[in-house]
């Protein structure tokens, strides 16, 4: 019988939940804001604001380290039972 545990993950709280705009102001200030969309509408409606489209490259994520190394300890006791269990010229990496 496995016994397998349950982990709870708390994330943090995220601080900037509105979404960030570059914007050229009447003055021809270029500037960084983030405000709600209807805010940001209505800046550029009035004429306050003009929006900046800006290109970037993608942003890549990467893994670093193998995700064996993260496994809780449960997991890599069953691999090991199932790496003396397999027989002989097994290529499980415990």
């Amino acid at each position: 019988m496995y016994k397998f545990t349950i982990i709870k993950l708390s994330l943090p709280r995220k601080l900037n939940t509105m979404p960030t705009y570059d914007v050229k102001t009447k003055e021809g200030e270029e500037k960084e804001v983030f405000c709600s969309i209807s805010t940001m509408e209505e800046n550029v409606k009035s004429g306050e604001w003009q929006i900046l489209h800006k290109t970037s490259s993608a942003s890549l994520i990467t893994h670093a380290g193998g995700t064996l190394s993260k496994a809780p300890d449960g997991y890599k006791d069953l691999l090991k039972n199932i790496k003396n269990n397999s027989g002989r010229g097994n290529t499980i990496k415990v």
